[in-house]
């Protein structure tokens, strides 16, 4: 592991353990088991690491929601695949998730990287407007639609966390994705 990933993966941590204030770089230096001025060389300040973390990991994301869903033929299959990525990337990547629910809407994330952040959903949002546009799910706004699905994501999702082993039920699985899917086909 090379010292720049060191720093990420302790300014993940610490950003959730202590929030973006209360998180010195001394502090992540310190932690990554660096020298203190190494943060420095790779990243401007502690604005431009939060926001490389930030896209970093919606790069993790996205790809683990992408996978195996080429395979899937009906959009409740995609939407299912998704949902089982997702679901499978948070127990893989708890830190992840939660510096996400931290930090999804602070002041700290640039509007530069909160776009950039979304576009890597694009492929997402298209499936979701395909779904609203042949009435496969319900006729609302996209934006309303995403907001839902997330909510219901990450609820979930956070049940799975305190709830791992629910994760390998198959039954289970299935039961948690119809409540996503009752609430929003047509």
């Amino acid at each position: 592991m090379d010292k720049r990933e060191k720093i990420l993966i302790a300014a993940l941590k610490l950003f959730n353990q202590y929030g973006f204030d209360n998180t010195p770089t001394a502090r992540i230096t310190k932690e990554a088991g660096v020298a203190t001025g190494t943060l420095f060389n790779y990243f401007k300040n502690k604005e431009e690491l939060i926001n490389v973390l930030y896209l970093t990991c919606k790069e993790s994301l996205t790809r683990r929601l992408s996978f195996g869903l080429e395979q899937e033929t009906t959009f409740k299959s995609k939407l299912k695949r998704i949902y089982i990525n997702y679901i499978g990337w948070s127990l893989d990547h708890t830190e992840e998730f939660l510096f996400f629910q931290q930090f999804c809407n602070a002041s700290c994330i640039g509007e530069t990287t909160r776009k950039e952040g979304l576009s890597k959903f694009n492929n997402i949002m298209e499936l979701i407007a395909e779904g609203i546009e042949q009435e496969i799910i319900k006729k609302v706004n996209l934006d309303y639609m995403s907001n839902l699905l997330m909510g219901i994501l990450n609820a979930n999702t956070y049940y799975f966390i305190d709830n791992p082993s629910l994760a390998a039920d198959e039954f289970f699985l299935e039961t948690s994705f119809n409540f996503l899917w009752d609430s929003i086909k047509n």
